[in-house]
């Protein structure tokens, strides 16, 4: 694993403000009993929100004739490094794939879980890669808690720089507010399709709201379902984006 701090991508106070609150942020979500708790995978509702997912996920790469077999990825706010198994069952390559965290506790974390992938600790406002350098970019709820416009914005340059021609950026995200976390702020569609211009945008709604599964789960998977069968439910998006 590579282990460096993460770098000062410079910018103005507010910029700096939002990186501090960032790292805030992060740290407590780290260290929290009932974060923990709620985003563990081995809960139920874990499982089932986990596994709708990436069923969707796979439909959509298959779907775009994205291969993950020679795809060099990237996976922006790796975190404990739970959606990186996923990949991995999805024939990513170990020696193409790195796993960027704004905290090291979640970058040591992400390897310990999966020993088979490189882990690095960096800003998605300032990617330590040269140009060009992934096929597939890669994030899951890192974006919507970064509140600033303009950090926002930076993080999509960013991306959209490390991403080869041709390259696809894959995002999982909310499409609400969240009222239980003032901390976040949502991803939509449109705000991609801005910070992307002339790419293809696609976009696919999913996820029941987490609380009603969590609530719900221990008592009746099915109910789930069915929840997430209507759509004004769905509380997240699945968006892919390909350069052209």
């Amino acid at each position: 694993m590579t282990e460096a701090t993460p770098p000062d991508s410079g910018g103005n106070a507010e910029d700096r403000a939002e990186r501090e609150r960032l790292q805030r942020l992060g740290e407590s979500y780290s260290t929290s009993p009932y974060y923990r708790k709620i985003w563990l995978s081995d809960s139920q509702a874990s499982r089932l929100m986990g596994d709708r997912k990436w069923l969707l996920i796979d439909a959509v790469l298959r779907g775009d004739d994205v291969s993950l077999r020679s795809a060099r990825i990237l996976d922006l706010g790796v975190g404990s490094g739970t959606d990186s198994s996923r990949f991995e069952t999805l024939n990513a390559r170990p020696e193409c794939y790195v796993g960027l965290d704004f905290l090291e506790v979640f970058a040591r974390e992400a390897r310990r879980s999966n020993p088979w992938m490189s882990t690095m600790v960096g800003d998605a406002g300032c990617l330590p890669f040269p140009d060009g350098t992934f096929n597939l970019v890669y994030q899951s709820t890192m974006l919507s808690s970064v509140l600033g416009a303009d950090r926002r914005e930076r993080i999509f340059r960013e991306i959209a720089r490390v991403l080869a021609p041709g390259g696809v950026f894959l995002s999982y995200d909310t499409r609400y507010p969240n009222p239980w976390n003032p901390h976040t702020r949502p991803l939509r569609s449109a705000e991609l399709r801005r910070a992307f211009p002339g790419w293809r945008v696609k976009a696919w709604s999913l996820t029941a709201i987490p609380q009603l599964q969590r609530a719900l789960a221990p008592y009746s998977p099915a109910a789930c379902r069915l929840l997430e069968a209507i759509p004004l439910l769905r509380s997240h998006l699945v968006v892919l984006a390909r350069r052209a």
